[in-house]
């Protein structure tokens, strides 16, 4: 009779040791394929200057908790930029622009004075938003983002050139067009190698393209970032820019129209930081932005509410208080706080101009 012979313990061993690596190899093969390095639209990537850049990430913990932080605090108003992008068929590498220029923060306010996500100074302003002594358009995600894509893309039209284009975004295209009639190449990367723009303006390009690679490459280069492919499932509503509006002809106060609506004031004025005294504009057209579904309570509100009388102004001078202020006016501290959105510990500046109701 034959006799019956069994594997022994060290093949299988062997044998299992190989199911094991046969797994493992396959499950490898699949996340090298699923890791494969995307490509950005603008050209540049592999340039040494924006090497440089990515790196300062890649070799700095800090500043890759900064960019985690940033594209995780601004995913509210990114992705609405990431859609307009997209439905206006501009690169994507727009969407990081923000990052470079405010960390995405809406109440950013730059030493020169720009202001916003998209950082607008006073005298880029027009024609692509308001400013006047109630209102602030640049402190509007929605509306700067509106403004800020159509002055790139007026710049890319005037250029052909997304690298040009966002440099002019950054020194104006006064400073850009001085620099190319010096320069025998029409070219973003000539001009930042021999010095013909502004250092500030010759990194402000390569900085945005290596923000972005590592963005939508972050599993390539194992960092711990938002998913870009993940988190555009979750576009809605706000993110989406999907709002109710209601339109007024008088000063309104935000915070009590919220109140009326019993709803926190802190999500109507999240979505009107415009209103840069906290109230509507007293004499022309406004258009407050409300939460989805929430007009017919915003217009049951508003009949509810007294329109704030046309403020007059008064400039601080040495030894004013708030409350001394208050006094002089026959008003109250509160009143005088709502009305030019400040606190009441705020150190009041001389020749700050505050706001009187004429009530």
């Amino acid at each position: 009779m034959r006799k019956r012979t069994f594997p022994s313990l060290l093949q299988f061993g062997c044998f299992f040791l190989l199911f094991l690596c046969s797994d493992v190899f396959a499950e490898g093969l699949k996340k090298t394929v699923q890791l494969q390095k995307k490509s950005i639209s603008i050209d540049g990537e592999e340039r040494a200057e924006v090497q440089r850049f990515r790196e300062l990430y890649l070799n700095s913990p800090k500043n890759q908790q900064l960019l985690h932080d940033s594209l995780e605090n601004s995913i509210n108003y990114r992705l609405y930029v990431r859609k307009c992008i997209s439905e206006q068929k501009l690169p994507p590498e727009l969407e990081y622009l923000p990052i470079v220029e405010s960390n995405y923060k809406v109440y950013a306010k730059s030493r020169t004075g720009a202001i916003g996500l998209w950082q607008f100074m006073e005298n880029s302003v027009s024609p692509f938003l308001v400013l006047n002594d109630y209102i602030d358009e640049r402190y509007d995600p929605w509306k700067s983002t509106d403004a800020a894509l159509k002055k790139l893309t007026e710049n890319y039209n005037y250029y052909n050139d997304w690298a040009l284009a966002i440099g002019a975004y950054n020194c104006g295209i006064g400073a850009m067009n001085k620099a190319l009639n010096k320069s025998p190449v029409k070219d973003f990367w000539y001009l930042a190698e021999n010095q013909l723009i502004p250092k500030q303006t010759a990194d402000y390009v390569p900085k945005l393209l290596a923000i972005a690679d590592l963005a939508i490459n972050a599993g390539y280069y194992n960092l711990d970032l938002p998913s870009h492919a993940e988190e555009y499932k979750v576009l809605y509503n706000e993110r989406n820019g999907l709002f109710d509006y209601i339109t007024v002809n008088q000063a309104y106060s935000i915070e009590q129209l919220a109140q009326s609506m019993r709803i926190e004031p802190t999500i109507l004025k999240d979505l009107n930081p415009s209103f840069k005294l906290g109230y509507t504009h007293p004499s022309h057209e406004s258009v407050i932005r409300l939460p989805l579904g929430t007009s017919p309570s915003a217009k049951k509100a508003l009949e509810k509410l007294t329109p704030i009388e046309i403020p007059s102004k008064y400039k601080v001078v040495a030894g004013d208080s708030l409350w001394s202020i208050a006094k002089k006016h026959n008003t109250t501290v509160k009143i005088l706080c709502e009305l030019n959105n400040i606190n009441e510990n705020d150190i009041l500046r001389i020749g700050k101009i505050l706001y009187i109701p004429s009530k």
